[in-house]
């Protein structure tokens, strides 16, 4: 594949497309651009570009209570947020990897802070202690849980790989590499 072209070609081969799917829609596989019309939750330093009316204000210290402040001191949990408001688009990226949408449904899910890309504010989060002690070897013994109902995106070094977990069939993943 030639990766050489005159401007006009590479401006129509990256030109950015709106599918019109709702608040988070991809652009490609590594990028997530967010349709932002209220406020939104997002990975401190994971913005590329704007459009439009948006301001960002990194996570207050209080900002989510003061038991998740010293949880997230006391634990070394990653995740460190940053609240986009306004009106316009947001495109989010973090090195290169690749970007999955979860559509929450009245449900939960575990992730490693650091895979965590963004969230709909309605969405509720908190540190959780991994249940195994064998986490502590595999380098992660909290993770992020999120609930409720909206969308989640998450990022991922490969494509993910679901592995189904039965109460006779138990899955051993390394924390820092898992989103269930």
């Amino acid at each position: 594949m030639d990766n050489r072209y005159s401007i006009q070609e590479f401006v129509e081969r990256t030109a950015q497309t709106n599918k019109n799917q709702g608040l988070f829609e991809m652009e490609g596989d590594r990028m997530l651009e967010v349709h932002l019309n209220g406020d939104v939750w997002t990975k401190l330093g994971a913005m590329v570009a704007y459009t439009g009316n948006v301001s960002f204000k990194r996570e207050g210290v209080l900002e989510h209570g003061l038991g998740r402040m010293l949880k997230k001191a006391i634990t070394g949990e990653g995740m460190t947020l940053t609240k986009a408001e306004g009106q316009g688009t947001i495109y989010l990226a973090d090195q290169g990897k690749k970007v999955s949408i979860l559509n929450l449904n009245n449900e939960s899910l575990y992730v490693n802070g650091n895979d965590l890309l963004a969230f709909e504010n309605g969405i509720q989060w908190d540190i959780k202690l991994m249940k195994k002690i064998s986490s502590i070897l595999a380098g992660g013994l909290f993770n992020v849980k999120l609930e409720g109902t909206g969308m989640v995106a998450v990022t991922t070094h490969y494509n993910p790989l679901t592995l189904k977990v039965t109460p006779d069939r138990p899955v051993f993943t390394d924390p820092n590499a898992t989103v269930a």
